[in-house]
């Protein structure tokens, strides 16, 4: 039970690390925004406003990252979200390492000098939604 305590925050911020970038025309927020993942399933005659990119931890659901879209889209006016894929990339890596040096006499008086090192390299996972948003004329 304390693990869980411990890693209940944790699990909340990575959660909430979802990125939204937007670039495009704003108009009075709308209550619906309709999901589509073809341009060519969206109708005839809409117009794009702009595009918009969620980014988050690998570990983050898709499904979390579209909500965000769609919070992101209602607020920009759109009438609707074509989203264009998915996909995953490294993000970027990090090597720590660490060297431990220990000395020993020996029978004769010498003495023996022996260095350990030991390196480990972890890497960040993080996904990518890429979207437009439409307008209805």
């Amino acid at each position: 039970m304390r693990k869980l305590l411990v890693l209940l925050p944790i699990l909340i911020v990575i959660a909430s690390c979802t990125k939204i970038d937007y670039v495009g025309e704003e108009y009075p927020p709308t209550d619906h925004v309709d999901i589509y993942f073809s341009m060519a399933d969206a109708p005839a005659g809409c117009r794009v406003m702009g595009y918009i990119v969620a980014s988050a931890p690998d570990m983050v659901s898709a499904e979390k990252m579209q909500k965000k879209m769609m919070e992101k889209a209602r607020a920009k006016g759109a009438d609707g979200l074509v989203i264009e894929g998915i996909q995953r990339y490294q993000a970027g890596s990090n090597t720590s390492y660490s060297e431990s040096t220990t000395q020993k006499i020996e029978d004769k008086g010498k003495t023996k000098t022996t260095t350990s090192g030991s390196s480990s390299t972890s890497t960040e996972e993080k996904k990518e939604i890429k979207g437009t948003l439409i307008k209805y004329r």
